[in-house]
Parts: C-alpha cells; structure tokens; sequence
C-alpha cells in the first residue's frame, strides 16, 4: 500500500470513528476512553479496485475497518486462489495482524474502490499496556472465534466423516450454513459438493441397474437339444460406459432354424440403450414369412416417429441347422466374417442401409452354404476401432490375423481371443466404444 493512500484522522472525527469501531467484536467492550485513543491514532485508507491489499504469508503489523467498498477474502493453495468470503463496510480485515506478528492466513484484494479505517498493531500494543482491558478483551474476543471456529471444524469433520460412510444429511450443516463468515461460506460450498457427490452416486446406481437389466435382456447359453448340438455357439458384450447401445441376440425359431443378430446403435449411453432395447424387440417380433418382408417391417417400425434421427447397423441371419443354409441381411454393418475349414477366409457384405433411415427401403437378402467346421464371427466397430496409446486403430488386419491364429477353436475361445488382442493392443487405453462378438461354429450333422 503506498503512503500516499494513507492520511491521519482529524481530530474532529475521532468520535465518529470511535463509534465506528465500537460495532466490531474485538472492539465493541473496550472502554470509551481507549476507544477514542485508538480512534485517534488510526489512519484512513483508500484502495483501488483490484488491488491486493493483504498477501497471504507476509507479517501483517495493521488491521483495516472497511468503511466503504468490498474486498475478496482468498486462501492460496497449490491449486490457485480459493474465494472463501466477500466483506463490505463495518467489516474487519486482518485483525490477527493487529495483535501479533503472526504471517497472514490470506489474501484480501479491492473488490470495488475501498475506504478503510487503519489500525497499526505497535499502536494497539502501546494502548493495551496503558489500558491493560483492551489486552483482556482482545484475548477474551479471540478465544471465542478460536471456540467458534473449532465448532464449525467439528460439525464439517462429522460431515465429511458421514458422507464417507454414505450416511451424509444435509441437515448436519444447517446450523452452520445459516450463519455468516467464512467458515460458513465453506460449509455451503462442502453442502453443494456433497449433494452433487450423493446425487453421482444415485445416477452412478441407477446406470448399474440400467446395465443390470440391460445384460438381463441377452439371450443365455443355449440349451442342449438335437438342433442346437450342430451348433457351436457364443457371444458376449463389453460397453464402453455402464450401459450400451450395442447387442446380439438369438434364438430357434424352430427345432430347424436358428435366428441370431449382431448389432450397433449410434451414439452411446442412455439413448443408445433405449433404441438397443426397441430395436432387440422389433427383431424378435416381426411377423412376415418372408425374410426381406420382415427386414422391410423392421426398418419400418425403427424408422417411424425417430426424433432422435437414431440408426442401428446390424447383421440378422437364419441358419438351417440340419442343411447349413443361411440366408442373411447385412444392413450397413461390419461384414462377418466365414472361416472355411479349408483355410479360406470370405466377409459378407452389406446388403442394404442401416435401418431407421429411410422407412421405405426394401433390403436384398443374401445367402450362403456353412459346411461342418465352417466358423462364422459377427463383430460390432468397437473392436476394429480399439484404440492404442498412440492412437493407432486396430484395424481389420490385425482381426483377420487374429481369427486366422484362432482357425478351428470353439467359439468361445474364439471370441475370448479376439478380446484380449485388442485389450493387449489398447494396453489401457480408454474404451471408446462398445464391443460385441458373436461366434458361430457349424458342426454339421453328426
């Protein structure tokens, strides 16, 4: 602070400001005669906005009375400057700094233009040894901020202690929200931080529910009989977030002829999971007899009333089981890949958009012959998109040398294989998006 801001106070305001001091708790018991010596010997004080009038860690040897202004209490941590308090008139700063040699606990900085009142603590000292009550007082005031401020701790330390055991009420600090000062300030920024923390835990639940139910609605093993002994077959899903908008499913249709689809929605989270869920149902549930017919119903139904403009590729296919014909729609997904038990190696292609474009696209459907040991693996984007730490893809080579390596394995060794090679290839790198295999071994009649 320059001199050049300070000026002595005229004598014939010394009872004004005599009246001014009074207000404040450190001075509001002091005799009326000490309080007109120090009114006398303080100084006025005038501050620019922004300036910072105290520094956290220096000696502090004054205390200012705010008369007229703001100013912006701050604690300095690693992290930066934290605001605890904004103190206008009648307000006292640094007053630690007017009765001991103690460095400053914070910084104060000129909110607005500020006029103060200064207090010198050599004056003050001077005084208590002429008026040992002021001493008394000043030791008696600040006990009972040292027995308020150990009260505000207690009830923040039993909060704190609370919401780690998730038993945290946000009645614990209403007592000490609903009062003024710092300490206050913190204990409505640790209420409003709690109550996000507990509202994160309760989203944190619901989405485990959601993904709960989500992995609830895949289909299980299926079950032992004479259709599906021809079949090798697994899958699995692992989603980027708790829930996500990929899937597979299938199912017999008859003792002859299994169903199964492979599938990815755009987008993640939340509205990826809900179309997921719709487009599983519509699925399963469309009637035609005619394959191309229900690939059409499908699409149809996904693209009606689509506010969100969702799409889902996705992969269907119906295998005879006892003849090895399967008859396909691949709509604007991942070609599959058929491992032929000779060594060679075909995808197959797309046959149509991605449903839940454009209501009246007809689809083609495909067809091809699985012999015995014939593999088929059905895949969404999140593993040929699998991310490395230098933001490498893994791309379909890797995956086709993957398979290859895997040629005559069951299908859940397959499966398994294809995830740890693309675990090993992002070696912690963060999911970006779902991945969902699906592998069907073909054994033929036996």
């Amino acid at each position: 602070m320059n001199l050049q801001q300070q000026r002595p106070v005229d004598a014939s305001a010394v009872d004004e400001i005599a009246r001014a001091l009074a207000v404040h708790s450190i001075f509001a018991r002091f005799e009326p005669q000490a309080l007109r010596t120090i009114a006398a010997r303080c100084s006025f004080a005038a501050f620019p906005a922004g300036e910072r009038i105290m520094h956290q860690g220096e000696h502090g040897g004054f205390a200012l009375v705010i008369l007229e202004g703001e100013v912006d209490v701050y604690v300095e941590i690693p992290a930066g400057l934290i605001h605890m308090a904004t103190l206008g008139p009648d307000r006292i700063v640094g007053e630690l700094g007017s009765v001991s040699d103690a460095p400053r606990t914070a910084t104060v900085v000129a909110r607005s233009a500020v006029t103060a009142l200064r207090v010198d603590r050599d004056d003050l000292m001077s005084l208590a040894a002429e008026f040992p009550s002021i001493g008394i007082e000043i030791i008696s005031e600040l006990g009972q901020r040292l027995h308020s401020t150990n009260q505000s701790l207690a009830y923040l330390t039993y909060a704190a202690n609370a919401l780690a055991r998730d038993e945290y009420d946000s009645a614990m600090l209403v007592e000490l929200t609903n009062q003024s000062g710092a300490l206050a300030s913190f204990a409505r920024a640790f209420a409003d931080m709690a109550a996000e923390i507990r509202a994160k835990q309760s989203r944190r639940e619901e989405m485990q529910a959601a993904a709960a139910i989500q992995q609830s609605i895949l289909p299980g093993p299926l079950s032992s009989n004479d259709g599906t002994s021809r079949i090798d077959l697994h899958a699995d899903m692992r989603p980027a977030r708790e829930i996500g908008g990929d899937f597979f499913d299938y199912f017999l249709i008859d003792e002859h002829r299994l169903a199964f689809t492979v599938a990815d929605v755009s987008g993640k989270g939340i509205p990826a999971a809900l179309f997921m869920a719709v487009s599983r149902t519509v699925m399963r549930n469309t009637g035609a007899a005619d394959m191309a017919a229900r690939m059409a119903d499908a699409n149809r139904l996904l693209s009606a009333e689509n506010a969100a403009c969702m799409f889902v590729t996705l992969f269907h296919g119906v295998l005879e089981l006892t003849t090895g014909r399967l008859r396909y729609c691949n709509a604007g997904h991942n070609p599959p890949y058929l491992l032929r038990a000779g060594g060679a190696r075909e995808t197959l292609k797309a046959t149509g958009i991605p449903f839940g474009i454009d209501p009246d696209r007809p689809y083609g459907i495909a067809e091809t012959l699985l012999a015995a040991g014939d593999s088929l693996f059905l895949f969404s984007d999140g593993i040929t998109e699998a991310t490395s730490p230098t933001d490498e893809i893994f791309g379909e080579a890797r995956l086709e040398k993957v398979l290859d390596n895997a040629r005559g394995h069951r299908a859940a060794e397959l499966v398994a294989e294809v995830i740890a090679a693309t675990a090993e290839f992002a070696a912690g790198a963060e999911q970006s998006d779902d991945i969902t295999c699906l592998a069907l071994v073909y054994r033929g009649t036996e």
